[in-house]
Parts: C-alpha cells; sequence; structure tokens
C-alpha cells in the first residue's frame, strides 16, 4: 500500500502528526487528545497504522485487567519504504484542505476572524548547521507539548477550546 492511501485519511495524518511530537503514546492518550474523533473510529485507525508499519507498538502491558498499548511512530519505515512526494502530498492536501474550509465557511466579519483565528503563512530563511536545525526542531515539539499540557491544566482534560493547526514544512532552500 502507498503512503498516500494511509496518511490519506486526515485522522490517521493526525495521530500521525501527535506520535511525531510526543513520541511514545497510548492509545487512551490519543482518545483523550482526540476527543473529536469516536472511539472506536480511532482505534480502527490505529490499527490500521500499525497493520501498515507506519506505527509499531513498543509494549503492551496489564492495567486493571485490560491490555495497554504504548504506541510509537515508526519513522524508519517513512524513510526506507516511501516516495518523498507521496509524504508530501498527503501533507499539503490535508494542509490545503483545512485552509479551503476555513475559505468557504461563511464569514461575518472575515478580517476579524483572520486575526482572531492567526490565519497566516509565511517563510523563514535561516543559515543552520544540521545540529542546530535539530535543536529547533526539538525545541518546536517541546513549546507545542508546553502548550498542550497547559491547556489541559488550565480548562481540564478533555476540554476542546479550538481546534488549531500549526504546519511546519522544513528544507534545504538551496536544494
Amino acid at each position: 500500500m502507498e503512503l498516500k492511501d494511509i496518511l490519506g485519511n486526515p485522522s490517521r495524518m493526525r495521530i500521525m502528526q501527535y506520535l511525531a511530537f510526543h513520541g511514545e503514546v497510548t492509545v487512551k492518550e490519543l482518545a483523550n487528545h482526540f476527543p473529536d474523533i469516536p472511539r472506536r473510529t480511532l482505534y480502527r485507525h490505529v490499527d490500521f497504522l500499525i497493520e501498515a508499519g507506519t506505527i509499531i507498538v513498543k509494549e503492551e502491558r496489564r492495567v486493571r485487567g485490560a491490555f495497554e498499548r504504548i504506541l510509537k511512530d515508526n519513522t524508519e519505515a517513512f524513510v526506507d519504504n516511501s516516495d518523498l512526494s507521496d509524504s508530501a502530498y498527503c501533507f499539503f492536501m490535508e494542509l490545503f484542505s483545512r485552509f479551503d474550509a476555513f475559505n468557504k465557511k461563511p464569514h461575518k466579519n472575515f478580517k476579524e476572524e483572520f486575526l482572531n483565528d492567526v490565519l497566516g503563512f509565511g517563510t523563514a530563511y535561516l543559515y543552520l548547521y544540521d545540529d542546530e536545525m535539530h535543536a529547533m526542531m526539538d525545541e518546536l515539539s517541546e513549546i507545542t507539548i508546553k502548550y498542550e499540557k497547559a491547556h489541559n491544566e488550565k480548562y481540564g482534560e478533555g476540554a476542546l477550546g479550538k481546534l488549531r493547526s500549526i504546519s511546519i514544512i522544513s528544507a534545504p532552500a538551496d536544494s
């Protein structure tokens, strides 16, 4: 199965991106983070991604008579077995569909909504060595997790707020 078929589903893409930022998580943690995805659907997507080899079950442990799976993204599967253009295609289509949905919905005051939703896109060009780039990406991941935890502490686990997406594309500018 091609990667675009695996990640062409927005829910599977969200699960994979969450795992990329958080490392190892349980299915319960995924369910808490994605309350808008019905649990049955979430479990079906997780099983699909495990079967496809894009995530792996790192560990299974017994918790109150049931088995809990600890999941981890299988980055090596992307690097070893995928066409980069397939991965980029999935990412860009999912990103475009979100932008298009915002653009098509009726707006009472587009300018105000644009500013409140912090809708935007842009590119920053930086001269960095590989170690600096890795450190920056690690910090971006830490910032994401920091704000997620702060939100949960302030409003409680499962409080939705407004679903926002922040997408980062990193590539050498001189390729």
